[in-house]
């Protein structure tokens, strides 16, 4: 039987439940509430350690210098730990791994709405005072995607709940080699290899639930079985 690693040591809550634990501002556009200490894994072994957080923008890894925030390339990352938390490097994403097999993992995609927030007549738009805050934001600092006001840490800080919420959407993948797929049978059930009937049997017999990562991973293992 192939291991699986579980990396959640509660069972998997509901996508809006988690995303409840995740509430970045206009001013605070981040995965926590504060920069973590981290550990990054290169490919080749090469460890790096400091203070790190994720950009909800597009996954982006920022991290600490000098009381600087600055945003940190995920060129030639592996893996890394923030916190509790461990981090795959998928398509340049740094994405919350859940669980993981031989075959391969099980991630977490947390993205803020931006959009949302600063349309004028969109379900997340506030005061336009605050909308406006928003606009200059973009126009102000476009190293960071436009939504960082300052790059100091300190003054970032002090002000990251004077500040609209941001609405957070999460979607869960599973990652085989280079794929990243949705995580729900329709997407899955039209890969290219994949036995359409083979796979509904499977589904059934192992009574499969597609928001939990110890389901997902049987599936990667049924899928790289078929390979």
């Amino acid at each position: 039987m192939k291991k699986i690693i579980f990396l959640l040591v509660a069972a998997f809550m509901a996508v809006t439940a988690l995303a409840q634990n995740v509430s970045p501002t206009v001013n605070w556009p981040y995965m926590y509430p504060d920069f973590l200490e981290g550990e990054i894994e290169k490919i080749g072994g090469l460890v790096e350690k400091g203070r790190y957080n994720i950009h909800l923008n597009i996954g982006t890894l920022h991290y600490l210098k000098d009381g600087t925030i600055e945003e940190h390339p995920t060129v030639g990352i592996k893996s890394m730990t923030i916190g509790d938390d461990v981090y795959r490097n998928v398509g340049g994403k740094m994405l919350k791994v859940l669980a993981q097999t031989e075959g391969g993992f099980v991630v977490l995609e947390t993205l803020a709405n931006f959009t949302g927030i600063i349309s004028r007549d969109g379900a997340y738009g506030g005061a336009v005072a605050n909308r406006d805050k928003t606009f200059s934001h973009q126009e102000n600092n476009g190293s960071f995607n436009g939504y960082l006001i300052t790059d100091s840490y300190k003054d970032l800080i002090a002000i990251k709940d004077d500040s609209d919420k941001v609405p957070v959407t999460q979607k869960t993948f599973i990652v085989i080699g280079i794929q990243m797929i949705f995580a729900n049978k329709s997407t899955v059930i039209d890969m290219t290899g994949v036995d359409k009937k083979a796979f509904s049997a499977f589904l059934k017999a192992n009574d499969i639930k597609w928001k939990e990562p110890e389901d997902l991973v049987k599936i990667i293992d049924f899928i790289t079985a078929s390979e």
